[in-house]
């Protein structure tokens, strides 16, 4: 006959043979027979199932599980504790897992847990990992809970993937440079931790010859496990292997970390990470590698192929990352090349356009003088600043062809011997009488040099004519020095100033092309921005080199330094021996000429009477050309620059100021800007005049202020025309302003004088008012008496005339009572607070309520309607315009009267006669009626009244109608804090 187990628990599977197969009568659960019902039918249906099932019993949690349970055992923990305590089985989640199950048997309620984190011990080591199950009460035969039904899945492998591909998700990042993408791939990685305990990311450094720490997490930079560098050629072993994983593209798996490194994280797991992977970081379209990726590996998992697969993700997603970045910093870096390319351009451009155009307008502006003479000559003054500006305009488009080619490199340069001390001598010395001229001393000390220097004549002359051109714009005192000494291997020429300096933070810029420092105090404010870039590229071209020291206020010095002998020359540059060239500095000295007449005012003579015109501009020639142009007609006063012009206009204010834009210490625009915020001078006509040309330039150059804009070249005839239509328009303004104010004035004393009249008439209509009210008095006193005491001796005639007096009598005091409230509106100082307008509202209706016993009215007040007002004014106003309400509601037979406040104002509505909205101009003023006395009795007073308390107050009122609809009166009073319907 077939055993109990093995009717029970059928099926060929591994856990039925087990448990059929298995002495149970020498465990503490006793043989198959004698086991409870509910038992053998809960292990039969676990074992039935293809689904993990474990079932516990009794106190000790007995363990029986079926063939889809058994993977989750590990080798180490089956077939031994089938039938043993769960509690020993799984001692290292039984702090998780026992008072669940406690609870279910105390309370006979299951539970459920979805992607529960256990840390298991299934193979050797505590490790990670997720199951969703439920707790199911098993009852005996008493219905007790007796043991559990658990029901499992294993949801490790999901939660590791989910948590992996979020990681690689975020991974996908955009950043506008490398570093940048390092430390955002970082921060991501740190979010998941608990794959990934620490990671640092090396890059190659610019030298290519060091991997640089660029971002970590988990990890203290500058520690063994996390250096701020190593070089690529480090054969080490003992840290990371940083380069050999660069140098070959491999991955390396580094264990035994703690005797390595000390100071590992140890969170989120408790302990620090025994195992990292050192993985290459590609570079796309290059067999080096960008860099390397240190990650290290989760203790509590193992390294598997899926784990493996993942860190090769994530070094590929930080390749993806750095590259993208990389190319979009390669592109920023490109776009702001051509940027400064298109800057320099602009700059050039623009020195190149102001520094053509003055010297043609002192070309074209005689010649067309000349030409309009009848004898059509040149000569004078005239012809010498034609010829000035003629060499000026050669000497700018000889130093421009010399720069494009020192930059393309085709300077046309023959290097031969010369005795360079005797040469520079002679150079300098054609400077001596201008710079002597200026009030300056200048030295030159340049003896012979000891052996033949090669050098290109015509370069060597520009170098130095350049240098001492540049010292002379910017020195006023002292003086200028030249001066040449020998080094055992080079020779050095300096260029010394004791001039207005060069602040430190311009310096190391001073000789970048089209340079130029603002507001830099200089005898000009000419220049193209290349002479000393030229120098620097002449000097270059000798194998030499270039530098400048300099202190604001105390001067500067160049010096240029050339090495001995010709090995480091051109072999095919070399000549033996020269011509001696001829000093080309006319163009120099011209310049030079120029600077050197006096700063000090230049004013013209002219008529006494006529108009003053201030002209302002650094060139010479221009400042006596414009004089030229303009003195025949007005008195002109001359100076050179911005600051000296608002001193000037300041100390005595132009009828019209007319300047340049570009010039030192004080732009033209800033001028005009000193000129607009000074009381004095913003009246005052500004023309400015400047080399930029094209609308863009002129719509500009009006928008800072100025009322004109002329560009050069000009003609004589427009600028004459321009000055005289400004000087024009600001005579014709003047007298405007003056009437202007005249009739400002008149009107001011008009206003006065209504004012002392209206405060007169208010005073005599309350006077007037109050003095009526004594015999009014007197005939409704009278007229009463007459009336009561003499009732039956009176005809009914006589007693219909005195119920006329009465009558009368009282309407004349109530029209007097209107008054004296209109005079006392005016004249009562406003008590502001916070009140209840709701309140004060159904006061007034109640007055008016009580008062007409007879009327049947609905009345609607919303309530907590408050306002910011004065108290009994609010309240006279509220009596008007309610008083109005009611009384144009006495004709409807079923009257209606609201109050509230709505949209910001608050508001009294009625149903009754309405007027006509074409009136309704005259709806506020005094006596006003817009019915007839005989319909609406009234006084005319009370809506003047009202408009005069809300006016008082700061706020609106208006009205609303429809005839025979009703009206609206709506008014606004200054919000307050509190609860408000205005």
């Amino acid at each position: 006959m077939p055993s109990v187990a093995s009717q029970i628990f059928p099926g060929e599977g591994e856990m039925a043979r087990l448990i059929r197969g298995m002495d149970w009568a020498a465990t503490p659960l006793g043989p198959v027979e004698r086991w409870p019902q509910s038992l053998r039918t809960a292990v039969s249906i676990c074992l039935g199932s293809r689904h993990p099932i474990v079932v516990w019993w009794g106190p000790e949690r007995w363990m029986f599980y079926n063939d889809g349970y058994r993977p989750m055992l590990g080798e180490s923990k089956h077939p031994q504790f089938l039938g043993a305590s769960g509690r020993e089985c799984w001692a290292e989640i039984w702090d998780v897992v026992g008072p669940m199950m406690d609870r279910v048997i105390a309370t006979g309620e299951a539970t459920w847990s979805e992607d529960l984190q256990l840390l298991m011990n299934r193979s050797g080591y505590l490790e990670e990992s997720y199951f969703t199950f439920s707790y199911s009460p098993i009852r005996d035969e008493d219905g007790r809970p007796v043991g559990i039904f658990n029901a499992c899945t294993e949801t490790t492998a999901r939660v590791l993937a989910t948590r992996r591909m979020r990681t690689l998700r975020e991974l996908t990042i955009e950043a506008r440079s490398t570093s940048e993408a390092a430390r955002s791939c970082t921060e991501i990685l740190a979010r998941n931790a608990q794959d990934i305990p620490f990671a640092s990311i090396y890059l190659r450094d610019e030298s290519n010859a060091r991997l640089v720490l660029a971002a970590q997490a988990g990890l203290e930079a500058g520690t063994p496990a996390c250096p701020e560098s190593t070089p690529l050629d480090d054969a080490a072993t003992s840290g990371w292997p940083l380069a050999r994983v660069a140098a070959t593209a491999r991955t390396e798996h580094v264990r035994e970390l703690a005797s390595r490194f000390a100071g590992l994280p140890i969170a989120p797991w408790g302990v620090a990470p025994s195992e990292a992977i050192v993985l290459p970081i590609a570079q796309p379209g290059s067999a080096e590698r960008a860099g390397v990726l240190v990650l290290g590996i989760n203790p509590r998992r193992a390294f598997d192929d899926e784990y493996q697969g993942f860190f090769g993700l994530v070094a590929s997603h930080v390749a993806t990352a750095l590259s993208n970045a990389r190319a979009y910093q390669l592109e920023r870096e490109r776009a702001e090349k051509l940027a400064e390319i298109d800057r320099l351009k602009t700059t050039f451009f623009s020195n190149v356009s102001h520094e053509f155009r003055t010297p043609l307008t002192l070309i074209l502006g005689p010649i067309e003088d000349a030409v309009r003479n009848a004898d059509k000559t040149l000569g004078g003054d005239s012809l010498e600043t034609v010829r000035r500006n003629a060499v000026r305009l050669l000497e700018l488009v000889n130093t421009l062809l010399d720069f494009s080619r020192a930059e393309a490199g085709k300077l046309d340069a023959r290097f031969a011997p010369v005795e360079l001390g005797t040469v520079t001598s002679g150079i300098a010395s054609s400077f001596r009488s201008v710079v002597e001229a200026a009030g300056l001393a200048f030295v030159v000390d340049c003896p012979p040099v000891s052996e033949p220097i090669y050098v290109d004549r015509t370069q060597w002359e520009k170098i130095v004519l350049n240098l001492i051109s540049n010292a002379f714009k910017f020195t006023f005192h002292g003086e200028i020095r030249v001066e040449l000494r020998e080094h055992v291997d080079r020779i050095e020429l300096a260029v010394r100033d004791t001039g207005t300096g060069i602040a430190a933070e311009h310096l190391p810029k001073i000789f970048e092309r089209f340079h130029r420092i603002d507001g830099a105090r200089g005898r000009s404010f000419e220049g193209s921005g290349i002479g000393l870039a030229l120098v620097r590229d002449l000097v270059a071209l000798h194998g030499g080199s270039v530098r400048a020291t300099s202190a604001v206020d105390h001067g500067s010095a160049f010096v240029v330094t050339l090495p001995r002998g010709r090995a480091h020359l051109p072999a095919d540059r070399i000549v033996i021996s020269a011509p001696a060239a001829a000093h080309d500095a006319a163009s120099y000295l011209v310049e030079a000429t120029r600077r050197v007449e006096p700063l000090a005012l230049a004013v013209t003579p002219s008529a006494v009477d006529s108009a003053r015109v201030l002209v302002v501009d650094d060139n010479a020639d221009m400042r006596a050309y414009l004089v030229r142009l303009l003195a025949p007609r007005w008195r002109v006063t001359a100076v050179e620059d911005g600051r000296a012009a608002l001193d000037h206009a300041l100390s005595d204010p132009p009828d019209l100021v007319l300047s340049d834009v570009m010039m030192p210490r004080m732009t033209g625009v800033e001028l005009l800007q000193a000129l607009r915020a000074d009381p004095k001078t913003n009246t005052i006509p500004i023309v400015l005049v400047s080399a930029r040309a094209g609308e863009e330039a002129i719509v500009d150059g009006l928008e800072t202020g100025a009322d004109d804009y002329l560009v050069k070249p000009f003609s004589a005839r427009e600028l004459v025309s321009r000055v005289t239509t400004h000087l024009e328009l600001a005579r014709t303004r003047r007298a405007a302003t003056k009437a202007a104010l005249t009739l400002a004035r008149t009107r001011a004393a008009l206003l006065d004088d209504l004012e002392r009249k209206n405060k007169e008439l208010d005073s005599f209509n309350y006077a007037v008012s109050h003095d009526l009210r004594a015999p009014l008095r007197s005939i409704d006193g009278f007229s009463r008496a007459l009336v009561e005491d003499f009732r039956t001796m009176l005809p009914p005639e006589a007693r219909d005339f005195l119920g006329r007096i009465r009558s009368s009598a009282q309407r004349m005091a109530e029209l007097i009572e209107d008054l004296l409230r209109l005079s006392r509106v005016t004249r009562a100082d406003l008590n502001r607070d916070t009140i209840d307008v709701s309140a004060i509202a159904a006061g007034v209706l109640g007055e008016l309520q009580r008062a007409n016993p007879e009327r049947k009215v609905e009345i609607v007040v919303e309530p907590d309607v408050r306002a910011h007002a004065d108290r009994q004014l609010l309240r006279i106003t509220l009596e008007n315009l309610l008083g109005n309400a009611w009384k144009y509601t006495a004709k409807t037979p079923v009257a209606r009267i609201e109050f509230g406040a709505r949209d910001g104002a608050i508001y009294v509505r009625d149903n009754g006669a309405g007027f006509d909205m074409r009136l309704a101009h005259r709806l506020f003023g005094a006596f006003q009626r817009l019915h007839s006395a005989a319909d609406f009795p009234g006084s005319g007073i009370g809506l003047a009244t009202a408009y005069r308390i809300i006016d008082r107050h700061g706020g609106q009122i208006w009205a609303e109608a429809e005839v025979g609809v009703g009206a609206t009166f709506r008014f606004t009073l200054p919000a307050s804090d509190d609860k408000t319907g205005t």
